[in-house]
């Protein structure tokens, strides 16, 4: 066929030079072109990979037989291919360069000259860990929880073999993303325990060390970690076709079984799966002769009944904030309660007392794994979250005077009633406000709504079966249990510990989750809590919005030596454990996938968290910007 001018212009020489580049099981033979080699450099003078034609070149005005065609196009290929080759190998060791120099940064001790002496003591170590008869185990760990006990435990992590390269400090995880960064490292070695565990029987096991929010945000981190991403192209994060660098079957059977260490003010978590209600060696660290020694004995207990091929796994329902049946995205957005430290965080404007607000930051309702509630209890987390304290026992004292200041004060114009405007939904019927309290005000006469998929709430209430007043106290109720595929939703009264009587909270079995509808115009919204985080949601419009919440996943638990049968109920559900995706159809298991994916991207954070034009614009009080960020005529 015709060829260009620059093709055209290509000396006998360089067809010899493209036959070299062929490689031997080519039909093609140097023997169909005639001239002698010259170096690859000439190449990019003629055209051939690029660059700028050259006017020196020599020039032959001829064109091209079929058979140097073939041999220049062949040579072209097979040296992009070439190409190609060494950039991913260039690429490959630039990535191990960096997770070196990431390797080296990970087993730095914490700084401590600030700190008071590590509680373990200075020179303790977790216990050995043997390859093939220990699982293998990583953990994220909040260094700040349980006043500074994850940060003493994720120093003796850096000087104990084996632990030193697979106890990450969460924050440090979450904020090192880049390429070569601590994502990327953790990332490594949760291949490597998912080889090593599969090689035992197995599945590998994780520690989420801090409060009860931990466990959703280490699930978080570890779906962050096997989310797949071509455009990297490096072979680490390679999709194996589900948007994953696991297969189905490998997600199926060697996603990580959590532990949950408790280092936070409640620890309801922790306390349900048997793993202490305090974070270990909590009471001996008092100061007494030998309480380090004590403090690291319940330590290394505590980590030797992790790494225990005979502790129990057992199956655990998560579920999900998912938009409402029939819709693509959320119809509210979020907002985040700020304010002055101390009783009281409004401010006065208009002669009246106003909620102040800000955009709300990390993390946005994915995961629930523990309760979800609306109204009272909301509205003390998101007060309580301005004013957090560094010890657990301040915590709770903290909780509880935001309750008082609460109940002390005038409503404020940005929430109703108690939950008037609140109706739940679960499965097509009508769960509140109850049928028997039909008007329109019924809602104001209850104090918080919402479910139970653990039996621990505030490390106080446990929830069972509604029944007849005798019935409650003579009688054994099924409880709340974490893997029988329902909510066990609940509705308070100010009245209901009277009722119940005490903490055990009514509770109702529902198979399919529940809805959220809220009514109350511009302006007004509710809070909401779950897994210990607090929101406000709004409408932007005004409108009626749904927050909708099902179970998405199941996932695989550590079960501890505390674990109690009489609280939680038989932990075996009848199914072998496993990780799956939950949904109806495999459709709705598709919109799952891609709502984690989208979650781990950070998408969900422009699609549910509201800015602050959005929330001046429905007549919230919001925080001053500082003046760095605020607009200037002159700008």
């Amino acid at each position: 066929g015709a060829v260009s001018p620059r093709q055209a212009a290509l000396p006998a020489a360089l067809l010899a030079t493209a036959a070299e580049m062929i490689p031997r099981e080519t039909a093609m033979t140097k023997a169909q072109v005639v001239g002698r080699p010259v170096k690859m450099d000439s190449l990019d003078a003629y055209g051939f990979v690029g660059g700028e034609e050259s006017e020196e070149a020599p020039r032959i005005t001829r064109q091209f037989t079929d058979a140097e065609a073939a041999i220049l196009r062949c040579a072209k290929r097979h040296w992009t291919m070439r190409q190609e080759e060494n950039d991913r190998a260039r690429r490959a060791s630039e990535l191990q360069e960096l997770l070196a120099q990431t390797r080296e940064q990970l087993l730095v001790e914490p700084t401590t000259n600030w700190m008071p002496a590590n509680r373990y003591g200075n020179a303790a170590l977790l216990p050995a860990f043997e390859p093939g008869k220990h699982v293998p185990v990583l953990a994220l760990i909040n260094p700040y929880s349980g006043a500074m006990a994850g940060t003493d435990i994720l120093s003796i992590a850096r000087k104990s073999p084996y632990y030193q390269q697979r106890f990450f400090n969460i924050i440090d995880v979450v904020k090192d993303q880049r390429r070569g960064g601590l994502l990327d490292l953790f990332r490594i070695e949760l291949n490597a325990a998912k080889d090593e565990a599969k090689a035992m029987g197995t599945r590998p096991r994780i520690i989420s060390g801090g409060g009860d929010g931990t466990a959703s945000f280490s699930l978080f981190m570890v779906f962050a970690a096997l989310r797949a991403d071509a455009s990297r192209g490096d072979d680490i994060v390679e999709d194996t076709g589900n948007g994953f660098i696991w297969t189905d079957e490998e997600m199926r059977d060697s996603f990580p079984a959590l532990a949950q260490m408790p280092l936070g003010s409640a620890n309801d978590f922790g306390h349900t799966l048997g793993w202490g209600h305090k974070y270990p060696g909590d009471f001996e660290g008092t100061g007494c002769v030998g309480s380090r020694h004590k403090a690291l004995n319940a330590l290394q207990v505590w980590i030797e009944a992790v790494i225990n091929p005979s502790t129990r796994l057992a199956n655990f329902d998560l579920f999900g904030f998912c938009p409402a049946e029939g819709q693509d995205s959320y119809n509210f957005r979020l907002a985040e309660l700020t304010g002055r430290r101390g009783m009281n965080p409004k401010v006065l404007a208009d002669g009246k007392q106003h909620l102040l607000m800000k955009e709300a930051g990390t993390p946005v309702p994915l995961f629930c794994c523990l309760y979800f509630s609306a109204g009272f209890a909301a509205y003390m987390t998101a007060r309580f979250q301005i004013n957090r304290r560094s010890k657990p026992l301040h915590n709770k004292l903290e909780y509880a005077r935001q309750a008082i200041g609460i109940v002390s004060e005038q409503v404020p114009p940005q929430l109703q009633n108690g939950l008037e405007g609140i109706e739940i939904n679960c499965g097509g019927s009508r769960y509140f406000p109850p049928r028997e309290d039909d008007d329109e005000h019924a809602g104001s006469r209850y104090r918080e709504v919402g479910f139970l998929n653990i039996n621990w709430q505030a490390g106080m209430a446990h929830g069972a079966d509604r029944a007849p007043a005798c019935t409650r106290l003579c009688a054994i109720r099924e409880p709340a249990k974490f893997n029988d595929g329902m909510v066990d939703m609940y509705r308070l009264k100010f009245s209901s510990a009277f009722k119940n009587p005490g903490l055990h909270i009514q509770t109702d079995k529902k198979e399919h989750g529940m809805t959220l509808s809220f009514k109350g115009g511009l302006g007004k919204g509710v809070f909401f809590q779950w897994d210990g985080e607090a929101r406000f949601a709004f409408s932007p419009t005004g409108e009626p919005f749904d927050i909708n919440v099902r179970k998405i996943l199941n996932v695989p638990v550590v079960l501890g030596p505390e674990y109690n049968a009489k609280v939680t109920g038989d932990p075996d559900n009848g199914h072998a454990v496993h990780f799956a995706f939950v949904a109806k159809t495999l459709e709705q298991q598709q919109a799952v996938r891609e709502r984690i994916l989208r979650g781990v991207r950070n998408e969900l954070n422009r699609e549910l968290n509201a800015t602050r034009e959005e929330m001046l614009k429905v007549g919230l009080q919001c925080e001053e910007l500082p003046r760095a960020h605020q607009h200037h005529p002159s700008q």
